[in-house]
């Protein structure tokens, strides 16, 4: 196969180097080795300076009004120090099989109607 053009490329780059959050959320149940989010943390961490560069990951599990609330308070505690001007979230999680519903715990599944009137947090 021969591949015609022309090959291009840009005058200069630039790089953010602003701090930056990734904040990656998984279900209790699930192992998270090897995941997007822990990936992009570290092809990221080539080209943004030590240290300005975080990986948080918070295990959820949010079957009780007392799990949602110390979830809550884990969120706020871990990430109140932090300076990132960039964010960006991952959600690992898994869907019911039959109605489609989102796990807010291990065995147990909702929709984003139900946890917002039963958990208002």
């Amino acid at each position: 196969m021969q591949v015609q053009g022309q090959f291009q490329m840009t005058s200069h780059s630039q790089v953010c180097t602003n701090n930056l959050l990734v904040l990656h959320f998984i279900l209790q149940s699930i192992d998270g080795i090897g995941s997007p989010a822990s990936l992009l943390f570290q092809y990221m961490a080539g080209f943004i300076r030590p240290g300005a560069i975080t990986y948080e990951e918070i295990v959820f599990n949010m079957e009780t009004q007392e799990q949602v609330i110390n979830h809550e308070r884990e969120i706020t505690q871990r990430l109140s120090s932090n300076e990132a001007r960039r964010v960006v979230i991952f959600i690992t999680n898994h869907s019911d099989e039959v109605r489609g519903d989102l796990f807010v715990s291990p065995g147990s599944s909702a929709t984003v109607m139900e946890v917002s009137e039963s958990w208002p947090v």
